[in-house]
């Protein structure tokens, strides 16, 4: 997959996905564009995953942040983010972000 097929995708699917309040469309678009996950979620309550690959001198990264906004005694809305990034020599050229609450 190129690079801007890469983005349009997985721009699709980060909309699809806060539409349908799920993060499957999303994870299907980023593993079928050969992004790799960087880390690994450490705690319940939030979860903080990064997904990147490299197209020449240009990175395309993914972030997919998920908070539990719940306080003792207090049901809250879990709140997701997903943030597409296009990085060149270590600097954010371009983004797209959009996310749900469930």
């Amino acid at each position: 997959m190129k690079i801007f097929e890469a983005i349009e995708t997985i721009k699709a699917a980060i909309d699809n996905s806060s539409e349908q309040k799920s993060d499957g469309p999303w994870a299907n678009a980023v593993e079928a564009a050969g992004l790799v996950a960087q880390n690994k979620p450490s705690d319940v309550s939030r979860t903080d995953e990064d997904y990147v690959r490299a197209f020449g001198t240009v990175e395309l990264r993914v972030n997919h942040t998920c908070r539990d906004t719940s306080k003792t005694f207090q049901m809250r809305p879990d709140v997701t983010v997903i943030k597409l990034e296009l990085v060149q020599n270590g600097k954010v050229i371009d983004s797209y972000a959009n996310g749900y609450q469930s």
